[in-house]
């Protein structure tokens, strides 16, 4: 029987996921394993940030790319900010995570039979997959959605609301939320997983989609979690502005192919910043 969809939240389960994204549903399908997994969304399954994330995704699989230069541009890029480790693991486990996506139906970008690489900023090599030209993060959402809905010990439920983590003696126990009806209901669980995505809403201007509100970090800290690099906010600097409207983000691809920004005067600017 595959994952399905409840009409209703049960009370226990072994893993709770919160968020519906890339690193939820992947978190699910790794946690699939272990036991029963249940995924909730505040808003439709299909609606997070990964939806909206048209940019590509780097990972050194070309015949002219090696991972020591990937790692090397990674750090170089992150002007000293980066954490060594972290980049060595991205950079060294990307290839086997491409591989996986593309075994679970993934359609990146081709020429033929070759997967297609573009070059983009801070990269000194072409190795940037793109899927659907700009809908790449729509595409693995879509493929690891489907990979989830084939394993059984997975279920769905959208549009609840997680108000808070369930904190007994000092140990979380589950979560807290808010039905659509405005009930409050517990989940029992013996591990939970916050994949909710980032917090841009905080701010007036800003390209990130309508649901990233922070609510797994403000869960967390509340339940006395350490949080750290909240200043780390993503800003795309090509939007398309229309009063009243949410900001509608213009592809960073454009930069990555020799697009320049320029103010008003149309004088270039970022050299001094």
């Amino acid at each position: 029987m595959p994952a399905r969809k409840l009409k209703a939240v049960p009370s226990e389960t072994d893993f709770v996921v919160v968020g519906a994204g890339v690193a939820g549903l992947r978190g699910a399908i790794e946690l699939a394993e272990a036991g029963r997994v249940l995924v909730l969304a505040k808003n439709e399954l299909t609606e997070s940030a990964t939806q909206y994330a048209q940019g590509g995704i780097a990972v050194a699989l070309s015949d002219e790319d090696d991972i020591g230069l990937h790692l090397q541009d990674t750090l170089q890029a992150g002007d000293g900010l980066s954490d060594p480790d972290a980049a060595k693991a991205l950079v060294e486990d990307g290839p086997a995570r491409i591989q996986e996506l593309i075994e679970w139906g993934t359609a990146f970008d081709r020429h033929g039979s070759t997967l297609t690489f573009t070059r983009e900023g801070a990269h000194s090599r072409s190795r940037v997959l793109h899927a659907h030209g700009d809908s790449t993060g729509r595409e693995i959402g879509r493929a690891l959605q489907a990979k989830a809905r084939r394993l059984k010990s997975i279920s769905f439920c959208d549009f609840e609301f997680i108000s808070d983590l369930w904190l007994q003696d000092g140990r979380v126990r589950g979560i807290e939320l808010v039905s659509p009806a405005g009930e409050l209901h517990r989940v029992s669980a013996s591990a939970v997983l916050l994949a909710t995505g980032g917090l841009g809403q905080i701010y007036r201007e800003t390209t990130n989609p309508s649901i990233a509100t922070g609510d797994g970090v403000a869960m967390a800290f509340r339940a006395g979690a350490e949080i750290s690099d909240m200043e780390f906010i993503q800003f795309h600097p090509t939007a398309l502005y229309v009063k009243g409207a949410p900001r509608f983000l213009i592809s960073e691809a454009l930069r990555g192919e020799g697009a320049y920004l320029r103010n008003m005067e149309m004088m270039r600017f970022m050299a001094k910043y």
